[in-house]
This record gives structure tokens, sequence and C-alpha cells, in this order.
């Protein structure tokens, strides 16, 4: 592609961009001026002086103030688009990865958009500007760093909710120890949870702060602890919740139910373990193969490679 065809794309492209930030620098100013008026007609200080919001505005950092609302917009731009199916899975497995960086589905949603677009059009402008021409190859890549690039943020997203469910998993049959110490000891199952929450902070013992704030604000114990599994989405953590609502219908002691619950956990964090060691051979298999045999060859039967070619020769 030659410049003369390259100069309008970038025009194009360039007006396209102003175009957007302009209409979204519109939006973010424009708001209702009668209720502006009102708050800060509402808002007064220490002194008895009325408090301007815009003063409050401008007295926050520049980035929140200025930057996040825009990329907040230009993200949603691309959400538009997005098939309205898709968007309860998409919730679902930003629930399941702990929603990081308080993403929305929007959100989310634009950045695999954005991603698309600028590797798309970077990569035609990097061709463009290092003289390629346009060829088969050329395009099979275009087509391999389009796919990569809107399919990169589902891979992360699945191995952050990998990471988040396997933290879970390894956490649970301590925590559950913690618990049976506590309510043997006399503890609810409420203030057993709240020990742990105030001495482990990792992802389980956040959870388990959400459920206590579920039932402070009138949530059933059950319900929050449904809500919990919806929130890991963990066997292990399935089935304690449901050993513990069983054991609220049925009227079985909580303390029998932990104490049961932990053993069963320790027992399969065991199994869990016998297995990955059972597994280390079988990846030892493939680096010894085709790095360390290698090498070892090459010490053992190098110094004989001279004397097999003066044979050869020699025939």
């Amino acid at each position: 592609m030659e410049m003369t065809t390259l100069t309008p794309l970038l025009v194009a492209l360039l007006s396209g961009s102003a175009l957007i930030l302009l209409i979204v620098g519109i939006l973010a100013t424009r708001g209702d001026q009668q209720l502006r008026v009102r708050i800060s007609d509402y808002l007064v200080s220490g002194q008895g002086v009325p408090v301007d919001s815009r003063e409050l505005e401008l007295a926050e950092p520049f980035f929140p103030r200025v930057v996040a609302p825009i990329v907040r917009r230009m993200l949603n731009l691309m959400g538009w688009i997005w098939p309205r199916n898709r968007i309860a899975a998409l919730e679902r497995r930003l629930l399941l990865a702990g929603r990081p960086g308080q993403l929305t589905t929007s959100a989310f949603i634009g950045i695999k958009g954005w991603i698309l677009l600028l590797l798309g059009v970077g990569t035609v402008l990097g061709a463009s500007l290092l003289g390629y021409q346009r060829s088969p190859q050329l395009i099979l890549l275009w087509i391999l760093l389009c796919i990569i690039g809107f399919f990169l943020p589902d891979l992360w997203l699945s191995r952050r909710i990998r990471q988040r469910q396997e933290e879970i998993t390894r956490a649970l049959p301590d925590t559950l120890d913690m618990m049976v110490v506590g309510v043997e000891a006399g503890l609810s199952f409420e203030n057993a949870m709240l020990e742990i929450t105030n001495k482990w902070q990792h992802t389980l013992s956040r959870e388990l702060l959400q459920v206590q704030r579920d039932i402070g604000i009138g949530l059933s114990r059950r319900q929050a602890l449904l809500d919990l599994n919806e929130r890991t989405g963990v066997p292990d953590v399935a089935q304690f919740i449901s050993a513990i609502n069983q054991a609220d219908e049925l009227g079985v002691s909580i303390a029998r139910v932990l104490s049961v619950q932990a053993e069963e956990m320790r027992i399969k964090r065991r199994q869990r373990a016998q297995e990955a060691a059972n597994r280390a051979p079988i990846k030892m298999l493939f680096p010894m193969v085709f790095l360390i045999f290698p090498a070892l060859f090459a010490i053992l039967l190098g110094p004989g490679v001279p004397s097999l070619l003066r044979v050869i020769s020699g025939l």
C-alpha cells in the first residue's frame, strides 16, 4: 500500500477519533443545571459558607476526574454492539473472577473491541509504513492478530477465574478447621466467620466477610451462603454450603457438621497433593527428552563423531 493511499485513511481515522472524543466530552459535561444549583445550596462548609459542586469536582485528581470517565464511555461504546444473549454468561464469568478492577460487562466488552480495533489498524498501518505489499500471508497474519486480540481478554479472564478458584480450594480446609475451633469454643457460626475475616486476608476470607454483610442487611443465612456459592463456583464450597443448609433444616449440630466437612476437605487436599505428585514425572518427561537428553548425547557421543566421520570417509 502506497503512502498516497494511506494518507486519506490516516486523515479519516484521526477525524473520526476527534469526533468521538468531542461527543464523549459533550456528554460528560452535560448535566442538569437545576440539580447542580440545588446540590450546591445544600452543600455547606463548616463555616456556613456554601460549597460549589464545581470546586469539589476540581479538587479531585485529574485522572479520576477527567480521564476515567472518558475511558469508561469509550469502553461502553463497544459494549452496545455485543449480543444480548451473551451478556448474562459474561456477567457470570466476571462474578466468578471476583470482578477484577470493578469491571462491568460493558467495560470488558469495550476492552475486547478496542484491542481488536487497535491491533487491526496497527497491523495495517505498520505494514504500510514498512512497505509490505498486500499478500495472502499478510492478510492471514492480520486475521490471526485480530483473533488473538479479540480472545486475549477472555484468556486472561479464564486464568483469573482458575487462579481464584484454586486459592479458595486451598484455603477452605484451614478455614473450616478454624471455624470448628471457634464453634466448639462457644462462638456462633457468624462469629466464627468473623474471627476468620479478622485473622486472615485471602479470597475466601473476603467472601466470608461479604456473607456477613449480606446477613447484616437482612438476608437469611441460607440465601447468603447460596450467594457465596454463586460468586465462587467451587465444588468444595458448594458441598460445604449444602451441608450447612441441611443442618439448619434438620436441626443437626453445626459443630458436628463443620467437623465432618473439615475432615473431608483435609482428605481431599491430601488426595490432590498425591495426584499432583503423580503427575510430576509425566511433566518432567518433555523437558528431559527435548532439552536434557540432546545435551547429554552431545557430551557423550560428541568426541566419537570425528572418528566416525573418518571411518565413513575411508570407506
